[in-house]
């Protein structure tokens, strides 16, 4: 049996706040879950507890409270020696810049997507 934690951390530096639109665990479960609002920090942990299986891996999604952008992040944090991904995806595209910062390898990550405004 294997545990593959991943924290991801949200760094809200848009001036707007972020309403909760979604949540998909595609495996594994979330041990905390995505706060239901981010005005400038949230975070969230997603565990997975496999045999064979793969690890981590899911979307959350956000919407801003006046409803001018949805982000969306994802998450794959693989068992074995494989690099996790980690994406942010805004719609509009050109809604918000940003970065993610962390360590892709290594069994425990820690991972923090930061927002800017345009």
């Amino acid at each position: 049996m294997s545990v593959r934690p991943v924290k991801m951390t949200v760094q809200n530096f848009t001036n707007k706040e972020l309403k909760l639109k979604s949540k998909k665990a595609e495996h594994g479960e979330f041990e905390v879950d995505p706060p239901q609002s981010i005005e400038t920090t949230g975070s969230w942990k997603c565990d997975c507890v496999t045999i064979f299986g793969p690890g981590p891996e899911g979307t959350v999604v956000y919407k801003a409270a006046d409803e001018s952008f949805t982000v969306e992040f994802y998450f794959n944090h693989p068992l074995g020696t494989a690099t996790s991904s980690y994406r942010i995806i805004p719609t509009p595209s050109d809604a918000i810049t940003h970065d993610i910062k962390g360590s892709f390898k290594g069994h425990d990550q820690d991972i923090t997507f930061e927002l800017y405004a345009n």
